[in-house]
Formats: C-alpha cells, structure tokens, sequence
C-alpha cells in the first residue's frame, strides 16, 4: 500500500500547526500564571505586613490569617507567591519577619506534615521555602526537623539536597547527624561538595556540629567522612592534633588521606611536617597523588627541608607535582639564588616549570 504524497505533507503541516498552536497556548498560559502569581504575591505582601504591624504594636498575628496560611498554602503555587512575598518583606523589615515566622511556627509545621504526603519535588520546594526563611532555630530538636527528615525517604538528590540545606539552616546539630546517618544506612550518593557547603553554611555552634560527626570516622562510610573533613577545613582549627593520627594509619581511605593532608595547608601544623615531606619523596609503590597533594600543600611550611624537597620534586615524571612543587617554591619566596642549580642545571623539565612559575608570578606583579 502506498502513501499519496499530498496526504503526508497535509499531514505534516497539521503536526507543524498544531505543535505552533500548543506552544503559543504554553507561553501565553504561563505569561498568565506568572502575572496572576505576582498579583497574588502583592495580596500576601500587604496582609504580611499587616500582621507586622501588630506585631509591632505588641498584638499577635490573628487568626483569621493563620487559617488563611493553612486553607492557602497547602497548593504549590500559593506557597510559591507566600514565599515571593517574604521575599519582598525581608528585604525591608527583617526583624519583625522573623518574629512573624516565629509565630507562625505551628502553621507551619503542620503544612510541613501536608507536604510531606505530596511528590518529592513538592517536598523539595517546602523544604527550600523553610531553609530560606527559618521559623525556629535550633536550640533544641523541634518536631518541623523531624518532619523533614521523614521527607528523605523515597526522596530524589534534589529533595535531599533541600533537606539537608533546610537543616543546616534550622542549626540544629542533631538534625543535621540524623540526616546524615539516613545517608550513610541507605547507602545513597550525595556529592562531597554539596555536603560540606551545606555543612559550611550551619547556623548553629559549627564547633559543636564538628565534633558530632567526627564521632562517626569509624562507621559512616569513606565519602560521607570526607564531607565531614572538607567542612571541618573550611571552620576549624582545633582538629591539627586529631587528625595527624589517621593521616598515617595505613587503613585510612585514599581520597580521605588527601582531604586530610588539605586540611593541614589551611591550618599548618608543625608536626605534619615530616609526613608530608616523606609523602613528597614518595616511596616505591606510592600513590602518586600523595606527591601530587603534598607537593602543593607544603607551600605553607618554610623551611630548608622543604626547599630541597621541592627542588628535587621538580625533576618528578608527574607533570602535576613538578607544577605544584614550583608553585609552592614560588609562593615561598625561596632566594632566587638557592634556585640557581635548577635554572642551570641539565634537567630542561625542572627548568622550564620553575621558569614558567617565575614569569607567572612576575606578570602577577606588574
């Protein structure tokens, strides 16, 4: 059976029309919702900053208005203009929003259980809204965290990333451990970045949370405990002594030994010296990212040890640790003197990677 060509081409412009009408229909629905949704932000606006008002006076947020929140908010697009109009109210008076927020805590919470019922990305959005514009904080370990740490389960990376973000933001340490250990028992992958951002970005004693999860470096798996360093990096120094130990076990994960060996360039410590020296000269069978990492790392230990071990790391097959071994020479401001015998000496790799770094550096000065 053959196909009359006439019918085919009618039938593919009926396909072309109809595909343009859709999308047409699409953009103008949308430009619709968009301006019904800044017209109702408007309505929330107005009537927040009334309850501001009260609040103000030393009155409470009535009623009438947490039934609203409640009859309202259940639907995504009214939690959507409700948050674009805390947006607009937190820009201008964000001392008394908090104080709103905090009297809206129950209605909250139990939207949090509402939500809770919805599609992943539902919940997503809610725990977004509530890291955004925090309703407690987290002194003590309230049933809202309880609430979203129930939204883990089934949930996607997007939902859980929000999750954690949401308690992070909450600042409660015990939330926060709970979240993590959910992780660490499922198994489920979560970036290391994103966990030690949303860790670095704790409102609570970040001290405290720290020490927390340190407790886990024996039974929470290897990428859950390199967030943990990765966050301890980034917000304290208490841990110089703690961590030199399991730098040098031999059973210590791979990657979690680099991370370890990063952590002692933001917070040099004298004693770690000579271990990452020894990673630097590299024994036989080493893996070389330790040379490549230590290369780098002791840029913040001076001394002449170091110099000679720099200088001979030049002359590594690794391109990476020759990089990194002139890098830190140059940042040590090493006498160009003592680097004489590199600059002329046979070694055309050492010298052309020592040369590039001083030329770098001398561009970065004019």
């Amino acid at each position: 059976m053959r196909l009359d060509a006439n019918a085919v081409i009618y039938g593919y412009l009926f396909i072309c029309v109809a595909l343009l009408v859709f999308n047409l229909f699409y953009i103008f629905r949308a430009k619709g919702r968009k301006k019904q949704q800044k017209v109702r932000a408007k309505e929330w606006q107005r009537e927040i900053e009334a309850q501001l008002g009260l609040l103000a006076r030393g009155s409470a947020v009535e009623e009438t208005h947490r039934k609203r929140m409640l009859r309202v908010l259940r639907s995504t697009n009214g939690l959507i203009s409700y948050s674009s109009a805390l947006e607009a109210v937190q820009r201008t008076q964000p001392v008394l929003l908090a104080q709103y927020l905090r009297e809206s805590y129950a209605v909250l919470q139990e939207l949090a259980v509402v939500y809770g019922r919805k599609q992943s990305m539902e919940r997503a959005y809610f725990a977004d809204v509530i890291a955004r514009f925090r309703p407690c904080s987290g002194e003590e370990f309230r049933p809202l965290m309880e609430i979203l740490l129930s939204y883990l389960a089934d949930s996607t990376v997007y939902c859980r990333e929000n999750v954690l973000h949401a308690l992070c933001a909450l600042g409660n340490g015990q939330a926060v451990e709970t979240a993590l250990q959910i992780l660490n028992d499922n198994e489920w992958f979560h970036h290391q970045k994103l966990l030690s951002d949303g860790l670095t970005a704790f409102s609570g004693d970040r001290e405290a949370l720290a020490a927390r999860l340190w407790r886990h470096a024996k039974d929470w798996n290897a990428y859950l405990m390199l967030s943990v360093v990765q966050f301890i990096t980034n917000c304290s120094d208490s841990y110089r002594e703690t961590f030199l130990p399991v730098l040098c076990a031999p059973e210590t994960d791979p990657e979690l030994r680099l991370a370890l060996m990063r952590y002692y360039r933001r917070h040099p410590y004298g004693p770690a010296r000579p271990v990452l020296l020894e990673y630097l000269r590299g024994a036989p069978g080493q893996d070389v990212n330790l040379a490549v990492v230590s290369a780098a790392v002791l840029d913040r230990y001076p001394g002449i040890d170091t110099v000679e071990a720099l200088k001979q790391a030049l002359g590594h097959p690794n391109w990476y640790v020759r990089y990194n071994a002139a890098a830190s020479l140059v940042h040590l401001e090493v006498d160009i003197r003592a680097l004489r015998e590199v600059l002329q000496g046979g070694d055309r790799y050492a010298k052309e990677i020592l040369q590039y770094m001083l030329e770098e550096k001398e561009m970065g000065r004019a």
